[in-house]
């Protein structure tokens, strides 16, 4: 969840039993997220005077970028101010400029939203801007937290719809104890609505990411839950307790889940990594990536062991053949022994800031030749895609076909065979290339009388 509120004590006591992951442990689908040299891209205050940067959403129409982001200006860990969205655009996804300078959408007195607008996720569906939020009235009391819908023709004009689009009520059933952090997703002909949960299914209490499914983006079918902390990545020996802040991106007919993954640190309920999911539509099974894509610890702006964190990841399916991420984090404290640096600064009105070094908006990105959606198929029907291509250290194998059995080989330009690999239980494989010179390579699969050959390239 977010940090601009404090309620870290209340949703820590409700997440502390957390069901089991839906589906099951998969190959790790994109390991190698390079993050960019200038994380972070832009940082706390940027563009507008004592704004701290969070929940960043990324669409890109007609080459442009577009970034659905919040702050709460001179708010750092405070219960006073509120959240207000707004709007930044990039010819390149790294520079980025408030358009327009002023929020696009904040809370308003009197209404079910005048204590906060937060953890904007928008999608452009026929026409129309939807976009979901985490709202709540003053008090700032997760139990009060709903899910919130507007609409917009351009983009930047949004209208709140006059109630929310699910509240946590108190009754049993998955979002009965807590809901919020929508992330959307167009699917066909519907938009599905991604949130984190917390309530109970069949007298079990249950924390995960739920969905609801909508043909118009406001009337909504009965939410559902999907998938839950991987209890084998993250133990709740080591006090790891839930995910939060979902996000989601269509791939063919795959769907893949963003969350951060929660874990107390020092007594607080803190976001620590940043990890992914995926299904196939229709299919009801979830299968999740073996390791995280980032943890806190990765970067200098985010490695602490108090008041630091890395969330509310957000993916994007670039038009040049990469899949890219934006995430928010932030490492407001150094502890040493008893010693505490600490990143933050009061002004003349007592208000608490951070240091810009210290709290920003980072990104990441992979070679993901596939999207474009095109696979490579062979006569006899194995239909598979490489990537990257050219590869350097290693190359990806993304087969319609589960490759439990497959012989793998790498031949070289005369057909020799330099590398063999076998075949894992699932649609991913990972090739080292690691020893191979570069040059001009094949790769080919067999199953049984079936075949695939294509050929790729390994760069030095």
């Amino acid at each position: 969840m977010k940090k601009h509120i404090p309620w870290i004590g209340l949703l820590a006591s409700c997440l502390w039993m957390v069901s089991a992951v839906h589906g099951q442990g998969g190959p790790a689908y994109f390991p190698q997220f390079q993050a960019s040299p200038l994380n972070p891209i832009f940082r706390y205050g940027d563009g507008l005077a004592g704004a701290s940067w969070n929940d960043p959403c990324v669409l890109k129409q007609n080459g442009q970028y577009v970034m659905y982001i919040t702050a709460a200006e001179g708010f750092i860990l405070s219960g006073t101010n509120t959240v207000k969205v707004y709007r930044k655009v990039s010819n390149d996804g790294y520079n980025w400029t408030l358009s327009p300078a002023t929020p696009i959408l904040e809370p308003l007195p009197g209404s079910y939203y005048a204590g906060g607008t937060e953890t904007p996720s928008v999608v452009y569906k026929d026409g129309v801007y939807h976009m979901y939020l985490t709202c709540y009235p003053p008090g700032n009391i997760s139990t009060e937290f709903v899910l919130a819908h507007a609409t917009s023709s351009d983009g930047i004009q949004f209208s709140m719809d006059t109630v929310p689009v699910l509240a946590s009520d108190g009754s049993p059933t998955l979002y009965g104890e807590l809901v919020g952090e929508p992330g959307a997703v167009v699917v066909h002909d519907s938009i599905y609505l991604f949130f984190t949960a917390a309530g109970f299914v069949s007298g079990n209490y249950v924390q995960c990411i739920g969905l609801m499914k909508s043909a118009d983006g406001e009337h909504f079918g009965t939410p559902e839950q999907t998938v839950s902390i991987p209890n084998t990545i993250y133990p709740l020996a080591d006090n790891y307790w839930g995910l939060s802040t979902p996000s989601a991106l269509l791939v063919d007919d795959t769907i893949y889940v963003y969350t951060d993954v929660a874990q107390t640190i020092n007594g607080a309920w803190t976001q620590v990594a940043l990890h992914q999911f995926k299904t196939r539509i229709g299919s009801g099974v979830w299968s999740h990536d073996t390791q995280p894509i980032h943890t806190l610890h990765d970067f200098p702006w985010t490695d602490g062991d108090y008041l630091s964190e890395i969330r509310s990841i957000t993916p994007l399916l670039d038009d040049n053949g990469l899949l890219r991420i934006w995430y928010a984090g932030n490492h407001l404290a150094d502890v040493n022994g008893v010693d505490t640096t600490y990143h933050v600064y009061f002004d003349s009105l007592n208000f608490m800031h951070a240091d810009p070094a210290y709290w920003g908006i980072g990104t990441s990105e992979v070679a993901y030749a596939g999207s474009n959606g095109v696979f490579s198929a062979a006569e006899d029907g194995l239909s598979m895609r490489l990537y990257p291509n050219p590869a350097r250290e290693v190359l990806y194998v993304h087969s319609l076909q589960n490759l439990h059995g497959a012989e793998v080989s790498v031949l070289d330009i005369l057909g020799r065979p330099v590398q063999s690999v076998s075949g894992q239980n699932g649609e991913w494989l990972e090739i080292g290339l690691q020893g191979l010179p570069a040059g001009a390579y094949v790769l080919e699969v067999s199953m049984g009388r079936r075949h695939f050959r294509q050929r790729f390239i390994h760069a030095d």
